[in-house]
């Protein structure tokens, strides 16, 4: 079996990530192709820098004109799915996620919702027959918070994750549905329903958003749980007809594609302060193994008890990740200021003024 240094894994994992050197203002289409390239992008609510999905997609394609992700999600480019997460996926990509949505009787957070709801139900898929809608149509979310939501907002959220109803739009973070009929063509709903498939698109997928990912960890990119066994068979099958190749990385086993190999990007060079969300760290297991850093996030925890900050942002440098920043946009004072930064060994400090001012661009502040 081959092998490859931490710093090789590395830096295929950073290279494949395609984080540029300069700033940039993205089109639709960059937008839509960092998202084709990455499989999907986690979306996430909070504003304490910007939505995480707006982060995630800056690092890589620069400033987003307002309006670029609702123009995609109109013109049926991009859709919102449960993947990773709540994600933003090629809606092309639709298809492979159709059967689980369909198949699906209860709400992954509230149960059978449907049930207990029929009327309403009803009435919410007979008013979006006639046009689109929000839960301010039945009287609104409720109150704040993921729990506390109301019965109307329950229920469209449930006809959502199973595929009855899509998101067409946003306005602010409130989602605007639709008919998914009304945004997709009739190939991007066509579900596939071959288990086996599914499954084996979703690791070649993980394999080639990341360049490099432990075997063991394989699953975590598009959450595919209870199927380890399937798993091993359906990775075997892809190294035995030669898409994936096994390599050693440290003490893990990882999987590339072969031509991964053949030709090893350059050294990255670019200093990004990642979303917390970001597709490079969101495995905390393999954001460990391969960086050897133990990403925290410490929104949920009291403030007393942070030991890095409400909303760190690990600072990547080339292909090491040397530090974490505490980062707050102040919307009024128009700037992007970092209230601490703590750093994994010798201080990069050249490298956070250059990501800081990168990420200021793209959020239209200027660093303080």
């Amino acid at each position: 079996m081959e092998r490859l240094s931490a710093a090789e894994a590395r830096r295929i994992a950073v290279a494949r990530q395609c984080f540029p050197s300069r700033n940039r203002v993205a089109t639709a289409d960059d937008v839509h192709a960092c998202i084709d390239q990455l499989g999907c992008v986690q979306i996430d609510s909070v504003m304490t820098v910007a939505r995480a999905h707006r982060l995630t997609l800056a690092s890589r394609v620069g400033k987003l004109p307002a309006g670029t992700l609702n123009g995609l999600r109109r013109e049926g480019r991009i859709a919102e799915v449960w993947a990773h997460e709540a994600c933003f996926i090629p809606a092309d990509e639709l298809p492979w996620f159709r059967a689980a949505m369909l198949a699906a009787t209860e709400h992954r957070w509230w149960g059978p919702v449907l049930q207990e709801h029929p009327k309403l139900a009803r009435e919410v898929m007979a008013r979006a027959q006639e046009s689109p809608i929000t839960a301010a149509d039945f009287g609104g979310a409720g109150a704040p918070g993921w729990w506390e939501w109301s019965a109307a907002k329950q229920v469209i959220e449930s006809l959502f994750a199973i595929g009855q109803l899509a998101v067409r739009e946003r306005k602010g973070f409130t989602r605007v549905y639709d008919l998914p009929e009304r945004l997709y063509t009739p190939a991007q709903l066509e579900p596939i329903t071959d288990d086996a498939a599914i499954l084996r698109h979703c690791i070649l997928r993980s394999v080639r958003a990341r360049g490099v990912i432990t075997q063991s960890r394989v699953t975590d990119y598009y959450r595919l749980r209870g199927r380890a066994k399937d798993v091993v068979l359906a990775v075997d099958d892809l190294v035995d007809e030669g898409v994936l190749q096994r390599v050693e990385v440290g003490e893990h086993v990882a999987l590339v594609e072969p031509a991964t190999l053949a030709a090893l990007p350059a050294r990255p060079t670019a200093a990004v302060l990642l979303c917390p969300f970001d597709n490079l760290v969101w495995d905390r297991e393999e954001t460990d193994r391969l960086f050897g850093f133990r990403h925290a996030l410490e929104i949920y925890v009291p403030k007393e008890k942070r030991q890095w900050g409400y909303y760190v942002l690990p600072l990547l440098h080339g292909n090491r990740i040397v530090g974490r920043a505490d980062v707050k946009a102040d919307r009024k004072a128009g700037e992007l200021r970092i209230l601490a930064m703590h750093w994994e060994g010798r201080p990069a400090h050249a490298a956070l003024e250059r990501a800081q001012a990168r990420l200021a661009w793209t959020l239209g502040l200027v660093p303080a």
